[in-house]
């Protein structure tokens, strides 16, 4: 190569790309600090939820593997537990292969329903909360409300309890907003004469 030909190539930098795809997900305006508190809080669980979620189900997805290659047997583990919960044999492994696969969808849709939140649309509160209410109904009814008692970290259950009230309390401040008020908690501000 000569030099001019070595100046003519510049560093494409994936900056402005990315900024398009920013703007194209959650809009150009950056909304009120509350909506932003609530929307960094619920991401952050979002993100926990949705990552134990693929990592179960590829672990047991993949559980020959894991005996491989590290000795443990996750399928003998599961099974155990299963039993000690009232399942018969391999049920319990099925059962909860299916429950972190669809937790997984689960999770996308409350996704969906953040981005909604983050750009003030008012149906977010039925994609936070069906995703979520049906990862809930599913973990007590689909596996067992033992499970869901002894299984499940208290993390889990504050996690779950905070992204559906903050949910709710932002979808009523945010239908509050739509009718002339403010997003205020504490309500209308009263103006000093």
């Amino acid at each position: 190569m000569d030099e001019e030909e070595v100046k003519s190539i510049k560093f494409q930098s994936p900056v402005p790309l990315l900024l398009q795809f920013r703007n194209f997900v959650f809009g150009k305006e950056k909304p009120d600090i509350f909506t932003r508190l609530t929307f960094n809080i619920n991401t952050i669980i979002w993100i926990t939820f949705l990552l134990w979620s693929v990592i179960s189900y590829f672990t047991i997805n993949s559980r020959e593997m894991v005996y491989r290659f590290k000795g443990i047997p996750v399928e003998k583990i599961i099974k155990d537990r299963g039993v000690e919960l009232g399942f018969e044999g391999s049920d319990f492994l099925s059962r909860l292969l299916t429950f972190n696969g669809v937790a997984i969808i689960c999770w996308g849709i409350v996704f969906f329903g953040l981005i909604l939140l983050f750009r003030k649309k008012k149906q977010f509160i039925y994609f936070v909360l069906g995703g979520t209410l049906f990862y809930l109904f599913m973990s007590i009814f689909y596996l067992s409300f033992t499970y869901f008692l002894e299984d499940m970290t208290l993390y889990d259950k504050l996690a779950l309890l905070i992204i559906i009230v903050s949910s709710i309390i932002h979808s009523y401040l945010m239908k509050n907003e739509r009718e002339g008020g403010s997003i205020n908690f504490f309500g209308e501000a009263e103006a000093i004469e």
